[in-house]
């Protein structure tokens, strides 16, 4: 659970990083923030049983596959693109 609300704070603060260079993401990213502060309160303030267990679980796992998606996005696909010019200006 410490390690779910570490990893939550640092989702919260992503929309920040991403607002000037992909504003978009930032906002399409604020909707899961907003579900996961929901997901855990419920987590701690209601006895759900395995379905709390199973929708705390998917909340995470769904969150760490938009997190990789965004961070290929953001940072490898420009870099490849980059790579991509300067192998052609070398061939020319």
């Amino acid at each position: 659970m410490t390690g779910f609300f570490a990893y939550l704070l640092i989702v919260t603060t992503t929309p920040l990083f991403l607002w000037n260079e992909k504003r978009t993401l930032a906002i399409m990213h604020i909707p899961v923030v907003i579900g996961l502060w929901g997901v855990l309160i419920a987590y701690m303030n209601y006895d759900l049983g395995t379905f709390g267990h199973w929708l705390f679980g998917i909340a995470f796992i769904a969150n760490v596959i938009i997190a990789h998606l965004t961070l290929i996005h953001v940072f490898v696909r420009p870099f490849f693109k980059g790579q991509r010019k300067r192998s052609f200006r070398i061939i020319e």
